[in-house]
């Protein structure tokens, strides 16, 4: 069976539930993004909903984890 990667600072305590929504919340906050300008792939998080692109120097305000805030259900 082949174990899948740890998750930093979540340990047995942390119920199978909370590890799994971080784990997604942490996939999707390292994930490789677009630039909505040059179109390069170096957007990223700089504080809580303001990305930067480290190619062309764009600020665009989105959602804490991701660009794009993710719709509410």
């Amino acid at each position: 069976m082949a174990r899948s990667k740890s998750i930093r600072g979540l340990g047995a305590k942390a119920g199978g539930t909370v590890r799994k929504r971080y784990s997604n919340v942490h996939r999707v906050l390292k994930a490789k993004k677009e630039c909505p300008s040059c179109s390069s792939m170096k957007l990223r998080r700089i504080s809580t909903g303001i990305w930067q692109c480290y190619t062309c120097g764009y600020t665009v305000a989105g959602g804490a984890y991701d660009v794009v805030p993710a719709r509410s259900a």
